[in-house]
């Protein structure tokens, strides 16, 4: 018969083997509510995540300007993976402010559009 320590008072006992997966079994599911409850999980798996897609993006950027361009220079490889793992970091380690930034960029892009829609007069809903 295997030894457990029972939560119940954290004594050392002996017990059956079914006692022994039911607390093998609660232990586990300790483990997993103080890894929800852990306010840098999100951050951890953020970062994760981040890093799996950002190594993918610079890639697809590179493949993608070497099929329009041509030929792309080890600088400006360099420099475009350098520019993704920047904001990767970026997103990991504030991405409120991350995310502040990407919307800027979007509202300014939003602005830049309808002024050269307004500069060629192309009329709300023409495009639909």
């Amino acid at each position: 018969m295997p030894y457990a320590l029972i939560p119940e008072g954290f004594k050392l006992e002996k017990v059956t083997r079914a006692q022994a997966d039911a607390v093998s079994s609660k232990r586990r599911h300790d483990d997993v509510v103080a890894l929800l409850n852990n306010t840098n999980t999100p951050l951890v798996i953020g970062g994760l995540v981040t890093a799996f897609f950002g190594a993918r993006l610079a890639g697809d950027i590179i493949s993608d300007l070497e099929d329009k361009v041509g030929g792309l220079s080890d600088d400006v490889k360099e420099g475009i993976v350098e520019t993704v793992a920047k904001a990767e970091k970026e997103l990991i380690t504030d991405p409120q402010s991350w995310v502040a930034t990407q919307l800027t960029g979007l509202i300014s892009l939003g602005a830049k559009i309808k002024r050269k829609a307004e500069e060629v007069d192309v009329k709300p809903g023409a495009l639909a």
